[in-house]
């Protein structure tokens, strides 16, 4: 999925501004730093969280309820894997006009998830925060 479809799901959505921001590798192609991703992972609290519930039936992951849109490719959470959610949104950095958790906090994620598959995109995000890679 590119930019422009990661626009135009989220829009869909209509998700309350203000309590959501996507998350993983959504945010690197928003960045400009990788062409695509799988899906949309968007981590959402109160009145997002909330819509969610309206979209689909939530369903256990391993920490977080997660309410799954396949037509759309997203993912919606109601957490993020022991993260501070609040932290998360309230620090959310508009992105190509999208609210997007941190390089940092997608560093963490990536780092921590230790997938063959995230070296790259961990090598891309030393280099932008200047950290080597």
């Amino acid at each position: 999925m590119d930019a422009a479809r990661i626009k135009e799901v989220l829009a869909a959505l209509a998700l309350p501004a203000g309590h959501w921001a996507v998350h993983a590798s959504a945010v690197l192609v928003l960045h400009g730093l990788l062409d695509e991703a799988g899906d949309v992972d968007v981590v959402a609290r109160g009145p997002a969280w909330e819509r969610a519930l309206e979209l689909g039936t939530p369903k256990s992951g391993k920490e977080d309820l997660c309410v799954s849109l396949p037509d759309l490719e997203v993912e919606v959470w109601s957490g993020w894997m022991g993260e501070d959610l609040d932290a998360l949104v309230d620090g959310a950095e508009p992105v190509a006009g999208v609210p997007c958790v941190s390089l940092e906090a997608v560093l963490r994620f990536k780092e921590a998830a230790g997938r063959p598959k995230d070296a790259p995109h961990v090598a891309a995000i030393k280099r932008v925060l200047g950290r080597g890679g």
